[in-house]
């Protein structure tokens, strides 16, 4: 990612301006807290700085988001820096020239309020650029080493300059603060100022690539509209895109639980019988699970949904949260405390991520803005209201009997916490989910193991029908007859196999059958069965569904599974997931399994004298293939229709051909058809055949089981 040059000098800006955000939190609240005296004022000055931080968001979040898209980002960035080096310049300045605290108190609470104003316009507009300097793909790297550095190094870096000016310039002169002429916090304010200035360089000379929509180009003025309706136009967007709105609800509801857990970590410290060494613990380990959840978490899920990952990562988080609620001691607690950081991390990485790639440019800034407002009134809210909440109510005593139960408000709000979190990842997994019908836990650890699951379906228009069974079962009969009945009702039909069904396929079919080629290993016998899976299913079965056909085809995927799988012994999963990558998941609608005992099957086969390699195999072999079929058919029933087939040609036929008639629509059986029109695997259909024209494969790709 630093390769890009823009990003890379956006990146620095990030970090100067992180670091100046986090070192002004510490130095102007430690400042105003030194400037009074006794512990209930300093509290109350310390305190005051935070909420002054955050009132902004309340004020003028999403109207800085207006004006992000509607203004020179490049401009605006680089103004808001020196606008902020000039406020924190000034609090130390103020303090000495007026010589007095309560001014300087006041003045500090002011310019960390104007400080907070600028910073309002300064984030959208930083947030809103960085998917306009960086390749789509790369997007999610960027905000992840973007949020690793804000929330990760610069917070560290900024405490330990602090410890190190107010310890390093102690030592300078033994140890005597008056003989400094200048303080520790002072010097904090203005380094802190002069990383907000070197940012506004950087932006202003060296990254231009930052400039977005330009209200100074000819004729803008007048077809921009008014701010009020570019507000309206952000929320409205919200409101109406259900994947934006599920991430917007996620990400507020993922800090609500967040919020309480912050809000009552002193009392639940307290609940574990720890105290203020406990709380710096649960609190310290909180941001280290963000940064690792931000680190780690993309190479942990890997491929999966970005969509899916947000919404699994709130529930990982609120379900941390509330077994929190029944932690019984510090050592259960660090770890679950850690859980939800992470899920917390994760969800925030995957959710800007989402925003960036998902909002168009143009709306990118007032978005932005407005879950960055929206994230800051929700965390003020749920960590006030559970403060108040833990300690109005604080712990209850029940004696039922000889037994005394005592209940902290603390924990209950934990769980009412971690229920909200649950909830709100499932609404947000529900309206963002973009694999519908793929198990969630099953997609997430085949992801892990680099080998995500896809959507399942069949292409839309035609019917796929599939005959299975082991050797001798009479798939082959059945599916021709199948094919004949279906032109004679007047269907559109396509007869093939696997393998064989293409040119290609049939040389493949030569080499994994034929008994005079070298034998192929488990594996790569794998491998060129779903080779010719991958031809026949672009070139022969989705052309013939998107045409409207019925599709009849002898052998899919669960041969595959069954032979390659059971009878190779080859890992099930693996075998499974190459075969969705060949046919890209298309499922056939109907499964006839013609069930025989392998004993019956092979004897039919020996009538006819020529084996191939796989009706050469040995009696255990087919048995586990047979198992393997039914199986399968037991696991989705809905879906196969497991036929004897031993029984009588004639009522397999009948039985199969009722089975597909409840299945076909009204519209795709049409007069009686004259014949069918021989076509080539690979071939398009004759020219001048209708779109009703009945298709069957061609004879060199023909089934050659023998009729029984």
């Amino acid at each position: 990612m630093l390769r890009i040059a823009p990003f890379r000098r956006l990146w620095l800006v990030l970090g100067l301006s992180s670091f100046g955000d986090w070192l002004g939190l510490l130095a102007t609240s430690l400042f105003a807290a030194a400037q009074v005296q006794g512990s209930t004022a300093q509290g109350a000055a310390f305190g005051g700085v935070i909420v002054v931080r955050l009132l902004p968001a309340l004020l003028l979040g999403p109207l800085a988001g207006v004006f992000a898209d509607r203004f020179d980002r490049r401009r605006t960035m680089a103004f808001c820096d020196l606008l902020r080096f000039a406020l924190f310049a000034s609090i130390p300045t103020v303090a000495l020239l007026a010589d007095s605290a309560p001014v300087a108190v006041t003045w500090a609470l002011v310019a960390t309020f104007l400080t907070e104003v600028v910073g309002m316009f300064w984030i959208p507009a930083k947030e809103a650029s960085v998917p306009n300097l960086v390749p789509q793909q790369r997007l999610e790297a960027a905000n992840q080493l973007s949020l690793i550095t804000t929330f990760g190094v610069t917070p560290v870096l900024a405490a330990l300059i602090i410890a190190a000016l107010s310890r390093g310039l102690l030592l300078l002169v033994d140890d005597h603060p008056s003989r400094l002429w200048i303080s520790p916090l002072d010097w904090a304010l203005y380094i802190n100022a002069v990383t907000f200035l070197t940012a506004a360089t950087v932006v202003l000379f060296f990254i231009p690539q930052l400039s977005g929509r330009r209200t100074s180009e000819p004729g803008s003025a007048t077809r921009a509209p008014s701010l009020f309706r570019s507000l309206a136009d952000g929320w409205n967007f919200v409101r109406r895109t259900p994947m934006v709105r599920g991430l917007v609800y996620g990400i507020l509801g993922a800090f609500a639980a967040g919020g309480v857990v912050i809000g009552v970590a002193k009392f639940y410290a307290a609940s574990l019988s720890g105290g203020n060494a406990a709380f710096g613990l649960l609190f310290g380990t909180i941001f280290v699970g963000l940064g690792l959840g931000m680190a780690s978490g993309p190479a942990l899920v890997r491929d999966l949904s970005r969509r899916r990952w947000f919404g699994i990562s709130i529930v990982f988080a609120g379900a941390s949260v509330a077994l929190l609620a029944i932690a019984p001691h510090l050592a259960a607690a660090m770890p679950l405390v850690l859980f939800v950081g992470m899920g917390a991390g994760m969800a925030y990485l995957s959710g800007m991520t989402l925003l960036g790639v998902e909002v168009a440019d143009a709306l990118r800034g007032r978005i932005f803005a407005f879950v960055q407002s929206m994230v800051r009134v929700v965390l003020m809210l749920a960590i006030a209201g559970a403060s108040v909440l833990g300690g109005l109510v604080g712990s209850r005593h029940f004696s039922l009997g000889s037994l005394d139960i005592s209940i902290s408000a603390a924990r209950v709000l934990l769980a009412v916490g971690g229920a909200l979190g649950i909830i709100t990842g499932v609404v947000a997994f529900r309206r963002m989910d973009d694999k519908p019908g793929v198990p969630v836990l099953a997609d997430l650890w085949a992801c892990m193991r680099g080998r995500p699951l896809s959507i399942p379906g069949s292409e839309p228009g035609g019917v796929f029908v599939v005959l299975e069974g082991g050797e001798g079962a009479g798939k082959s009969v059945q599916a021709q007859r199948l094919a004949d009945w279906l032109l004679e009702v007047g269907c559109s039909a396509v007869l093939t196999r696997e393998p064989g069904g293409t040119q290609l396929g049939g040389r493949v079919r030569t080499l994994v059958l034929g008994v005079e080629a070298q034998a192929p290993t488990p594996r790569t016998e794998a491998l060129l069965y779903a080779a010719d899976r991958a031809q026949h299913v672009e070139t022969v079965i989705r052309p013939a569904l998107r045409r409207g056909c019925v599709v009849v085809s002898d052998r899919y995927v669960d041969s595959s599974l069954a032979y390659q799988g059971a009878g190779r012994g080859l890992p099930l999963a693996e075998v499974a997931w190459l075969s969705d990558w060949a046919s890209q998941t298309l499922k056939p609608d109907l499964v006839v399994l013609l069930d025989i005992d392998p004993r019956v099957g092979l004897a039919r086969v020996g009538e006819r004298g020529a084996h191939d390699r796989i009706e050469g195999q040995a009696l255990a072999f087919h048995q586990r293939v047979r198992e393997a079929f039914l199986d399968r058919a037991n696991a989705c029933p809905s879906r196969y229709l497991v036929l004897d087939g031993a029984s009588n040609l004639e009522e397999l036929a009948e039985q199969i051909r009722s089975k597909l008639l409840a299945m076909l629509p009204d519209q795709m059986v049409g007069p009686r058809s004259a014949g069918s029109v021989p076509v080539s695997g690979d071939a398009a259909p004759p020219s001048n055949l209708g779109p009703a024209a009945p298709l069957a494969a061609d004879s060199a790709t023909a089934p050659t089981d023998a009729p029984w």
